[in-house]
């Protein structure tokens, strides 16, 4: 009988626990993928939405949203890229969560995951996370009051030597 009185109990407070649903190698793997393959990913996998396609400079950028179960909305933006002489793409995602929380997750994420935290800092409106590796250039705003925030992922062009 306590067996099922636990169960029960365990099951009604794990009722309004919300999960996170983009981690930082989501966002990682997103930049490394052409427009069509990202958006399949972000609907198939993570239960995105399309919410409205934009043009910007003459690129494409798709408008992404969920509304998890707390009805907080998190948003992935899409399809803005910079094209170099060799004619690749350094592609840019942008996360915005209603969910600070969140944005927290995927500070320690960049952390553990080895990428150099070169600035946290404020202004009047945000807390200010840049994180930098030889390949990315992680950029993470927290609105002070902690309703909200974003993270911007930017490819960096890699100059190899042979």
């Amino acid at each position: 009988m306590k067996k099922y009185l636990l169960i029960v109990l365990l099951a009604c407070c794990c009722i309004n626990v919300f999960g996170q649903s983009i981690t930082l190698n989501d966002l990682i793997n997103i930049s490394n993928l052409p427009n069509s393959e990202a958006h399949n990913y972000l609907v198939l996998n993570k239960g995105f939405k399309n919410e409205y396609l934009q043009e910007v400079n003459g690129n494409t950028m798709e408008h992404l949203h969920k509304v998890a179960a707390n009805k907080k909305q998190e948003t992935v933006i899409i399809g803005e890229y910079t094209k170099l002489g060799n004619g690749s793409l350094l592609r840019t995602v942008v996360y915005n969560s209603q969910t600070t929380q969140h944005l927290f997750n995927l500070i320690t994420q960049a952390k553990s995951a080895g990428l150099k935290m070169n600035i946290q800092g404020a202004d009047a409106m945000n807390n200010i996370y840049l994180f930098d590796n030889n390949f990315y250039h992680i950029s993470i705003f927290i609105n002070r009051n902690n309703a909200f925030g974003s993270i911007v992922l930017k490819q960096k062009e890699f100059l190899g030597f042979d």
